[in-house]
């Protein structure tokens, strides 16, 4: 069986995390390695976050995130036994490291102590430059913004100072209150 590393953030109950945060790390290492996992990383990520909106109830979340390695068979049955741990995981995201960045992402995970690490070390293997024309960034064909009629004040409007059609535009300026 093809056995791959994952990465895990999750959003517990702050305050079961207050009262006890090494009893709730214990618990989420217990269920890695019911199904075969090894905790290779874990840490907190940032235990005293305020969310932007209540989750159960909750107003304020701990992040900790763990790094892993697992038969990629048996990943399903993790992730539902994380969604059954209703009192303490109110969140969670997994995602499969790249083979070709795991020595990468791990070293970073090790020795980076600042929240968000994970995202620092990541570094693109070649920069790409694409032609804008390519993909549609000119589309203009080289027009300037004097060019265009309708943004220069002529055009066809609909009666309206500015035109832009139907709708659209700026609307005319009143130069005196109507009676």
């Amino acid at each position: 069986m093809p056995v791959a590393t994952y990465e895990t953030m999750f959003l517990l109950d702050s305050n079961k995390v207050s009262a006890d945060a090494e009893g709730t790390k214990t618990q989420i290492h217990t269920i890695l390695e019911r199904h075969g996992g090894t905790v290779v990383i874990s840490r907190p990520w940032d235990y005293n976050h305020k969310l932007a909106y209540p989750i159960s109830k909750q107003k304020k979340g701990a992040f900790h995130i763990i790094y892993y390695t697992l038969e990629s068979t048996k990943q399903s049955e993790l992730e539902r036994d994380f969604a059954l741990q209703e009192g303490l995981i109110l969140r969670q995201l997994t995602l499969k490291v790249d083979p070709k960045w795991n020595e990468i992402v791990l070293g970073v995970a090790r020795e980076d102590t600042g929240n968000g690490f994970a995202v620092r070390g990541m570094k693109d293997e070649a920069t790409v430059t694409t032609d804008p024309g390519a993909i549609g960034g000119d589309m203009m064909g080289g027009m300037g913004l004097d060019d265009i009629p309708s943004l220069n004040g002529g055009g066809g409007g609909g009666g309206r100072e500015g035109g832009g059609g139907r709708g659209r535009g700026r609307r005319g300026e009143m130069s005196e209150k109507p009676d």
